[in-house]
C-alpha cells in the first residue's frame, strides 16, 4: 500500500464581523498520514501520534444556523480520526459509510442527553490507500478530483432538491437548503434523527493517477467562487499549501462571508494497481 502524496490546508475564519462575516470559526478538518493526526482546536492547529495507512481525511462544516456549530464540526472530526487504521480493511466504502451511520447515531444520542440536537455539521471524508480514492459524503461540503486540467466533482450537496430529483418529486422553489447533516440528521421532512446516504452517489471509489490533486473543501470557498475558477487556480500548479492559500485569497477577494476550509492533496507516487484492489460502490457500499 506503500505510495507517497503531500498535503496542505487553510481552515479561516474568512472575513469576519466586521465585514458581516463569521464571529468564529464553525469549520475543522482532519487529515491523519504518516502516524499523525492534525485537526483544528480553539487554540489552533493540533497533533497527537496515532498508527494508521494512507491518507484520511475529513472537512466539517459546523451550521451556523445551529447553536454549537464549532462543537459539532470539532466532535465529528475527533470521531471520524478513530477511522484511521494501521489494517487497511477490505471495503473500504463500506466501512466509512457505516462507520458515518455508527457515529451519527452516537453523537446524536449524546446531544440528545442535552436537550433538543440542534447542533450539526456536514462529513465529507476521503481515504487515499493506495492506488485508490474511497470516500463518502455527508451535508454540502465537497470533494474534487482535479486531473489533466480537468475538475471533477465528486459529491453532490445534499439539499432538498438534490432528494426531490433523486426520488422523483417536484424541486421546490427553496429546495436548496441542506436537508440533512451529520448529528442533527434529518432531510428536510422535519426531525428525522437518521441519515440517508445513497448507494454510488454519496459513497464511493476512484482510482488515483500521479499527479492529480484532492481537494475537499467547505461552502465557504465553492459557494463563493465557482467550479471553473476552482479548476483554473488548481491548474497553475505549485505545492498543496501554496493551492490552498490562493483558493482562500480567492474566496476572500470574492467576499466570502462564510468560514473556508480546504484540504489539497497531491498524488505524487503510488503502488502497483491489482485488479482485485478497488471496491465496487454498487457491490459493497450497504445501506
Amino acid at each position: 500500500m506503500s505510495g507517497q502524496v503531500s498535503w496542505a490546508h487553510v481552515c479561516h475564519l474568512g472575513l469576519g464581523p466586521d465585514a458581516g462575516g463569521r464571529a468564529r470559526n464553525e469549520d475543522n478538518f482532519l487529515v491523519c498520514h504518516e502516524n499523525r493526526v492534525t485537526w483544528m482546536e480553539p487554540t489552533g492547529l493540533a497533533t497527537q501520534e496515532q498508527p494508521g495507512d494512507g491518507l484520511f481525511l475529513a472537512v466539517c462544516d459546523g451550521m451556523g444556523g445551529h447553536t454549537g456549530g464549532d462543537v459539532a464540526s470539532a466532535a465529528a472530526v475527533r470521531v471520524l480520526s478513530k477511522l484511521y487504521q494501521p489494517e487497511v480493511p477490505r471495503n473500504a466504502v463500506r466501512v466509512m459509510v457505516n462507520y458515518l451511520h455508527e457515529a451519527h447515531r452516537s453523537l446524536h444520542r449524546a446531544a440528545a442527553q442535552q436537550g433538543p440536537v440542534t447542533m450539526g455539521t456536514t462529513a465529507t471524508v476521503a481515504w487515499l490507500l493506495g492506488p485508490y480514492l474511497y470516500w463518502a459524503h455527508v451535508g454540502d461540503s465537497r470533494l474534487y478530483l482535479f486531473r489533466g486540467n480537468q475538475l471533477f466533482r465528486l459529491t453532490s450537496d445534499q439539499t432538498r432538491n438534490e432528494f426531490a430529483r433523486r426520488d422523483g418529486r417536484p424541486e421546490k422553489p427553496d429546495g436548496n437548503f441542506l436537508a440533512q447533516n451529520f448529528i442533527y440528521g434529518s432531510r428536510g421532512f422535519g426531525h428525522d434523527p437518521f441519515l440517508r446516504l445513497d448507494r454510488g452517489l454519496d459513497a464511493g471509489a476512484e482510482p488515483l493517477e500521479v499527479g492529480d490533486l484532492v481537494l475537499a473543501c467547505s461552502d465557504g470557498l465553492h459557494s463563493t467562487i465557482s467550479d471553473e475558477r476552482i479548476r483554473e487556480c488548481l491548474a497553475v500548479g505549485g505545492t498543496p499549501q501554496g493551492l490552498a492559500d490562493a483558493l482562500l485569497e480567492l474566496a476572500l477577494d470574492a467576499g466570502t462571508r462564510d468560514n473556508v476550509t480546504a484540504v489539497v492533496v497531491r498524488v505524487e507516487s503510488l503502488p502497483e494497481r491489482t485488479d482485485d484492489a478497488i471496491d465496487d460502490p454498487e457491490e459493497t457500499v450497504q445501506f
